[in-house]
């Protein structure tokens, strides 16, 4: 077993794991080396560190929903092979809902030849920053509506 091999292999391969990542932030990269802390390293206090670290990489990009759903699996995975704990309902807790959504089908020429359902996900932890985004978009729907207002007010004029 590899809790047996000696400390500097062990940091060694975390060396590996370190460089790795500077080349590539891949989600599978990222979940190898948080299992290995956690089982062959046997530290769950640097496998939760680890997947924080990648939490909180892949949380930056939000085009990489799926890969953040992968990581997140494999976290609480983890977290249920660790016993029932407090980490446990922490990472429930930032699973995403699915939702369907639909999205026109473009072709070569730019026309819109149909609509497409895909699985999307909204993160609890994204909808934290959403009230914002709801003011914006409630300001963006006055500005019309008084633009509006305005070109009907001099039509009848």
């Amino acid at each position: 077993r590899l809790r047996d091999c000696p400390t500097d292999e062990l940091d060694r391969t975390r060396a590996l794991y370190e460089r790795l990542l500077d080349r590539t932030k891949h989600v599978k990269v990222w979940i190898s080396f948080a299992l290995f802390e956690g089982t062959a390293g046997g530290d769950v206090a640097k496998a939760r560190t680890t997947f924080e670290r990648a939490y909180k990489y892949i949380r930056q990009n939000s085009e990489l929903k799926e890969e953040r759903v992968m990581l997140l699996e494999a976290w609480r995975d983890f977290e249920k092979d660790q016993g029932p704990s407090q980490h446990l309902e922490a990472i429930r807790s930032k699973m995403p809902k699915r939702v369907k959504k639909k999205r026109p089908i473009k072709n070569e020429d730019g026309t819109t030849s149909g609509w497409e359902e895909f699985q999307d996900y909204i993160f609890p932890d994204d909808e934290q920053a959403a009230p914002n985004l709801k003011l914006l978009e409630k300001a963006h729907r006055w500005k019309r509506q008084k633009l509006q207002q305005t070109a009907t007010t001099t039509e009848t004029s």
